[in-house]
């Protein structure tokens, strides 16, 4: 009986057709020939596990011929002690996983490395989660890097600063060393891409231009102004993304020449009000060549008002208040009586992020409290003071509709609180529990979220003064719950490295 037999009689099913198996004097043929045949489903489950099980058995490994790689050098840094690697196990293990981030980036203040019987693992994470590299890298070790040399899907930690690697390695390894050398000598990285630039693939070369972005200056411009004319699509628009963000780009020059003839402020005169007037772009070959073509099919917007957002979205837009003379607050409220406000907004909510304007950022948030993107991107660029204050500011309006658009912003957004921004926050909860109002679904989640943004100190703190006799309490109990378990994790595992680190500074020295 083949595996095909089995397959076969599970398609057509065994009231159409009994697992059947030749007699054998074998093992498999023995152990086969003990099934009840009257249980035609039992007997065909059982038959598939056990051939399924000598299959696998009888696998002949892989012979490789080359030598074995040299083994790998001493680790200098310590290791991460029992406790702390408890704590990892659990996270690669789906339990508290999102305070992965903050436990690698802490390990690696304290000077200590990842556990080896975790590396495979957290290799595997780094492989799958982009955003865990910058941090996991410095604490794999030696043992690490070396265990990414074996594995072409961890090229990205492999130590990168053989220059040899350009013309010898993987792809992942190139690229790790572009992105490597652009972290510390960005303009010999654009060297080596420069001179094998021709004979990369097209995929290849837009993952080599985004990587660029890692110090990103107007030494690149020459390159990015010629990858402009590059064959595939995906690379000119990878190339006009940056050129977008260099305010001296000769990409953003053109545009902001056409944007000024486009959208005119005209001042209001006898008792007329501030208005725009809006020209709408028409497609041609130049917009094409500055990544500007056809609007991609999830856009609302029609095709001349994309292109529209997509010009004005290249612009710093500090430049239409020095031209217009007004606030970013006050453009933004002329522009209500534009037809063509939604790709305004578009466009300068894209160009506030590109050219990193605070400004901007905060006079356009009130217009994107909630936004499944714009809300982070836009609140990253308030620096940490301005942010805090702006969001108390939020918190002590005498309005519930100013505290209530507080919480939504924080759970959009994704940075550390301070002590006092905390406290302000955790007030705010128990007063809704107070006022007997029932849980939102948003508000239970961002709850949990809440303890990873929460300072770690804070965590008995938070577990005090909950109104436990208020009458919608037991709707809100677990929510609270939720985030003070999180809560406590997070400072166990700070501690944990603490100890460590401390312990470690304590030994006597042997000098």
């Amino acid at each position: 009986m083949t595996w095909q037999n089995l397959v076969t009689c599970a398609l057509l099913g065994t009231e159409r057709q009994a697992p059947e198996w030749p007699a054998g004097d074998d093992a498999l043929g023995q152990l086969l020939s003990r099934l009840d045949a009257d249980d035609r489903e039992g007997a065909l489950l059982r038959a598939a596990g056990v051939m399924a099980l000598w299959r696998r058995a009888g696998h002949l490994l892989v012979h490789d011929p080359r030598p074995l790689p040299p083994p790998c050098e001493a680790d200098d840094a310590p290791d991460c002690g029992p406790l702390a690697r408890q704590h990892l196990a659990l996270m690669l293990q789906g339990h508290h996983a999102e305070f992965l981030l903050e436990w690698l980036k802490t390990l690696s203040v304290a000077g200590r490395r990842a556990p080896a019987d975790l590396l495979p693992a957290l290799l595997e994470a780094g492989a799958a989660r982009i955003g865990l590299r910058p941090a996991l890298l410095p604490v794999l070790g030696q043992r690490g890097r070396w265990l990414a040399q074996q594995n072409p899907a961890w090229g990205y930690a492999v130590q990168a600063d053989d220059e040899n690697l350009w013309q010898t390695g993987q792809f992942e390894e190139r690229l790790a060393l572009l992105r490597q050398s652009r972290a510390t000598r960005p303009d010999r990285a654009l060297e080596l891409l420069s001179a094998t630039w021709a004979e990369e693939r097209a995929k290849q070369r837009r993952e080599f231009i985004e990587a660029l972005a890692e110090g990103l200056s107007m030494a690149d411009e020459p390159f990015l102004e010629a990858a402009l004319d590059d064959r595939s699509i995906e690379v000119t628009h990878a190339a006009a993304e940056l050129l977008a963000r260099l305010p001296e780009s000769r990409l953003v020059q053109r545009l902001t020449a056409r944007a000024l003839q486009g959208v005119r402020f005209q001042p209001g005169r006898f008792f007329k009000h501030d208005r725009l007037e809006v020209e709408l772009p028409e497609d041609d070959p130049a917009l094409r060549r500055d990544g500007i073509a056809d609007p991609p099919s999830s856009v609302k917007l029609g095709e001349k008002a994309w292109r529209l957002s997509r010009m004005v979205g290249a612009i710093p837009p500090a430049l239409w208040s020095q031209q217009w003379g007004r606030a970013p607050a006050e453009i933004l409220t002329v522009s209500r009586e534009s037809e063509w406000r939604p790709a305004l907004l578009e466009g300068w909510a894209l160009a506030t992020q590109r050219h990193r304007d605070p400004d901007w950022a905060e006079a356009l948030l009130p217009l994107y409290p909630d936004h499944d993107t714009l809300t982070a991107a836009l609140a990253e660029l308030l620096p940490p003071a301005r942010f805090e204050s702006y969001l108390l500011g939020l918190l002590g309006d005498a309005s519930t509709g100013g505290r209530a658009a507080a919480l939504v912003l924080l759970s959009r957004v994704q940075r550390p609180w301070t002590v006092a921004l905390g406290r302000a926050v955790l007030g705010q909860v128990r007063q809704r529990v107070c006022e007997d109002k029932q849980p939102d679904w948003w508000l239970s989640n961002a709850l949990r979220g809440f303890a990873r943004w929460l300072p770690p100190e804070l965590s008995e703190e938070a577990a005090a003064g909950w109104p436990t006799e208020a009458k919608q309490w037991p709707q809100w109990q677990k929510a609270v719950n939720d985030l003070l378990d999180r809560l406590r994790f997070r400072r166990a595992m700070r501690e944990a490295i603490a100890a460590e680190e401390s312990a470690q500074s304590d030994l006597p020295s042997l000098e």
